[in-house]
């Protein structure tokens, strides 16, 4: 039998709140400066040079100095795939990704095909004995009644 394609296509789009909460998660498993300070200020840059991204402004703990930090999309994409997982939202492993910056935050993009083999119609039991019914009650036989009424 043929298969059974299915394309699926997701759009989640994430507030700067979102992202910058997924970017201190992340940070935070690897000890990095994000982790080691306090967050004051973040922003979604458009840069040619550094690429798109996030820049987050930290100030260091017991010093007055803050240093500002550029995210770009690969680490902000795995920062969001992270993020996902621990508040179990379900991500295909497979499929192309991809990051895009708008007005309302980032949008993460997932383009997935999946083919799915349709299996044939059982006509047999589970001790491998062909399926009988009796007379009157084939699947094709039963048709509803139209009847309303309720004997006791």
């Amino acid at each position: 039998m043929a298969a059974l394609t299915i394309k699926e296509s997701r759009k989640l789009v994430l507030p700067l709140d979102t992202v910058l909460e997924a970017l201190v998660h992340f940070d935070g498993k690897s000890h990095g400066p994000l982790s080691r300070g306090d967050v004051l200020q973040a922003e979604m840059v458009r840069d040619h040079v550094n690429g798109d991204g996030v820049d987050v402004a930290v100030r260091s703990t017991g010093a007055h100095i803050v240093d500002w930090h550029h995210f770009n999309f690969s680490s902000i994409a795995a920062a969001i795939i992270s993020y996902c997982r621990t508040k179990r939202i379900p991500l295909p492993y497979s499929g192309v990704k991809s990051l895009e910056l708008t007005r309302e935050g980032i949008e993460f993009h997932i383009e997935n095909t999946v083919s799915i083999l349709r299996k044939p119609a059982l006509r047999e039991d589970i001790t491998g004995q062909t399926l009988r019914y009796a007379k009157g009650y084939e699947p094709h036989a039963i048709r509803p009644s139209g009847e309303n009424d309720l004997y006791i």
